[in-house]
């Protein structure tokens, strides 16, 4: 399909309801992120979100949305193709430029907090681990990322310590994010603070979702084991890893250990697997917590004959348990017209 042919298939999918309205759009920048035209359709998209405000909405957000002129995820492309060309310091200005922007118009109230929750199941998941009291809105960006952008721009910049403190505020905007949580243990990792290396790695883990995060999230903890100097450890961490993701760092790191130690690596034993995980308060694999919630709303979502949404729950349910059980419900839900 083309862009115009997709976005108006996005259209045609809206209910006239706002609240629904919105976490659709949202799951559809989602949908359409690795698309060779993402940055058309996000913008066509951000237009949508725009148009389905209410009346009373529109003119307080329009102050919101742009920058000199330019509405921020023009800014934020933009900004993305000049670090694509390696411009970095026009990269830069463009999202200090965003970053503070947003700061000042998306400000957390007593009221209410800005949350750019990318689809129903981060808004699940904030919901359960968070319970909020505030009222939540959702902006016609992803906050997030612009934020994060920012962020990454900083490291590059070599000021790693700017760079955490922006990431939090990515962090806060989606607490579920996890690539501004991978973000910001680059930052551990760059100022050698191997302690906020390890407990920004648990948080991680805490909200991962797809088999990939978990195993770099397993890279991560072998990396902090590294720098510590605890190898046996570091080893079960990367084949663990390895379980989950193919992941071509892990070969290197398991060759590195290997010339520090001068010992030929083995494929740990899953008692000495369980045992690292142990010594550093962890349990292998997902968040049982994460798990139980895709569960549940698989479940809801078959039970109400969603087939369309109960196929995405059960196959990010499959990526994290890898249950036959689950990979049958699969099969059987594609053979449903």
């Amino acid at each position: 399909m083309s862009t115009k042919e997709i976005l108006q298939e996005i259209r045609d999918g809206l209910s006239g309801e706002y609240g629904v309205d919105m976490a659709y759009l949202e799951g559809q920048v989602t949908k359409y992120k690795n698309h060779k035209d993402a940055a058309e359709i996000e913008s066509g998209i951000a237009e949508l979100a725009y148009e389905i405000l209410p009346e009373d909405k529109k003119e307080q957000v329009s102050k919101m949305m742009y920058l000199d002129e330019k509405r921020l995820d023009a800014v934020m492309n933009e900004a993305l193709q000049l670090i694509k060309d390696n411009k970095h310091e026009e990269a830069f200005k463009l999202t200090e430029g965003l970053y503070t922007k947003i700061r000042l118009a998306y400000r957390e109230t007593e009221e209410l907090m800005y949350l750019s929750l990318r689809n129903p199941l981060e808004h699940q998941l904030y919901l359960y681990f968070y319970q909020p009291s505030k009222r939540l809105e959702r902006p016609p960006f992803d906050l997030s990322r612009m934020v994060m952008l920012h962020g990454y721009n900083l490291l590059e910049a070599k000021r790693p310590a700017d760079a955490v403190a922006v990431l939090e505020d990515a962090i806060r905007y989606n607490p579920l994010n996890t690539d501004a949580y991978f973000e910001l243990a680059e930052c551990y990792k760059f100022m050698n603070q191997p302690e906020d290396l390890l407990g920004c790695t648990k948080e991680t883990l805490s909200i991962a979702t797809t088999p990939e995060e978990i195993s770099r999230c397993y890279c991560n903890l072998g990396f902090y084991c590294v720098e510590i100097k605890d190898y046996d450890s570091a080893v079960c961490f990367y084949y663990e890893a390895m379980i989950y993701a193919n992941n071509p760092i892990i070969t290197a790191e398991l060759h590195h250990i290997h010339t520090v130690t001068g010992k030929k690596i083995n494929p740990p034993s899953r008692t000495k697997v369980n045992e690292a995980f142990e010594k550093y308060g962890l349990k292998p694999g997902p968040n049982e917590e994460v798990t139980a919630v895709v569960a549940a709303l698989a479940k809801d979502s078959f039970e109400k004959k969603d087939i369309p949404r109960a196929k995405i729950y059960f196959r990010i349910l499959y990526g994290l348990t890898n249950d036959p059980d689950v990979k049958n419900t699969i099969n059987q839900l594609d053979k449903i017209k």
